[in-house]
């Protein structure tokens, strides 16, 4: 495996020397570059490819947020890092929108290096070059119009409170994505990783996600590019809530404790997150996909493979990686199809979602075109057996029709 090549930019040399000395250790993984500019770097940017930018946000000439906007432009698929500690809210909000993730100084080693780590690993799976930089330049997600409309006036009702707004906030992937990406930048000073809405309106606080709605509107309504054939939006998020609500269930069944049943919900929700970037970024290739998934009755990641080099599984967890999402919900998004390839043998987040992504398809899809399903894939058995749960799934399934036909009675 090739080094992944890194670029630190900052105009203090104390902090580079300090940089190169923490991270000595990792010059046998990591090809590293100091500059004490983004002029620099983006020379240096220039005359090579680079993987990742760790840059300061208080420098003269061009400060952190511009830079990154230069790099924005000019190199997509980097993925880019603001490791600072003297920046005001406003130009760090800036810098959120250009920024994967946002570290506070002081650091250390290993918060540096697991950084690093959340934004790389999809990268060579993604080698679509066209998709990877497609995904890197996504700093929103859209959200469904209706819960759009309903958070904003949540937040301008002086009588909301923080459990509505999350509850809201929890039925949509985009905006659940996009929240998850906010607390989870050291920016708000929180120490721990954070997998769920309901933790991350908490921990941000009623006030703070008022401000960021309003005033930056970190959430965007969905607006088509265009129709595409064989394909509604509003099943997507039809099937993500029901896979969400399936595989919470499941987790709670199971007797999982802590904020695991929320883990399991919102891996299920941001499961097929992947396809949402895929309709409103690359419409017309994904039309081709599923003309081709109906018409020759294959497996939507088959399809996809051949198409894009990529599926919208790996797509989806490229993008939560990037923006720093905690490993169990990147794990559930990327394997979904496949959980087999885990090395973890006990029930898990991946666990719960691949069986109700699999049984809430089958629900949904008519008896006749099961074979044609876009959402779910086919029960792996084997993996099952290996984690000694094949004997639960009567009960999951039961759990699924139930959940199911509630769901389809309050769409009604």
């Amino acid at each position: 495996m090739s080094k992944k090549r890194i670029v630190f930019v900052d105009d203090e040399p104390n902090v580079l020397e300090g940089l190169r000395r923490m991270l000595r250790k990792q010059r046998h993984e990591w090809d590293m570059e100091f500059v004490a500019s983004g002029d620099e770097a983006l020379a240096k940017m220039a005359e090579s490819p680079f993987d990742v930018v760790v840059t300061d946000m208080e420098m003269p000439s061009m400060d952190g947020a511009e830079f990154l906007e230069q790099v924005l432009e000019r190199h997509p698929d980097v993925a880019r890092i603001v490791l600072s500690g003297h920046a005001d809210d406003a130009s760090t909000i800036r810098a959120l929108r250009v920024a994967h993730q946002y570290l506070s100084k002081p650091t250390d080693a290993e918060t540096l290096k697991a950084a690093v780590s959340r934004a790389c690993p999809m990268e060579q799976i993604v080698r679509n070059e066209r998709i990877r930089a497609s995904v890197a330049t996504c700093n929103k997600l859209p959200s469904m119009p209706t819960l759009c409309a309903e958070v904003a006036r949540l937040v301008e009702s002086d009588t909301s409170d923080a459990k509505s707004v999350a509850r809201v906030i929890s039925r949509d992937m985009g905006m659940s994505a996009k929240l998850l990406q906010l607390v989870n930048s050291s920016f708000f000073g929180i120490a721990r990783r954070v997998s769920t809405t309901e933790q991350a309106v908490a921990l941000l606080g009623l006030i703070r996600i008022k401000a960021l709605t309003l005033s930056e509107r970190i959430f965007k309504e969905f607006t088509p590019p265009r129709r595409i054939g064989n394909f509604s939006m509003t099943q997507l998020w039809q099937h993500s809530l029901s896979v969400a609500e399936v595989a919470g269930l499941i987790s709670k069944e199971e007797k999982q404790d802590g904020d695991r049943p929320d883990q399991a919900f919102t891996a299920g929700l941001l499961h097929d997150i992947g396809m949402l970037l895929l309709a409103c970024q690359h419409s017309d290739e994904f039309e081709r996909v599923l003309q081709t998934v109906r018409a020759e009755r294959r497996p939507i990641c088959e399809v996809e493979m051949e198409l894009f080099n990529v599926t919208h599984a790996e797509i989806g967890a490229y993008l939560l990686g990037l923006w720093g999402l905690p490993k169990r919900l990147v794990e559930a998004v990327a394997l979904h199809h496949n959980p087999g390839e885990i090395d973890y043998d006990g029930l898990c987040a991946l666990t719960a979602v691949h069986v109700a992504d699999a049984f809430v398809s089958e629900m949904e899809q008519p008896e006749t075109d099961r074979a044609a399903s876009l959402f779910g894939p086919t029960l792996d058995l084997t993996y099952l057996e290996r984690i000694g749960m094949e004997s639960r799934l009567q009960r999951w399934q039961e759990i699924a029709t139930l959940t199911c036909g509630k769901t389809v009675e309050a769409r009604k």
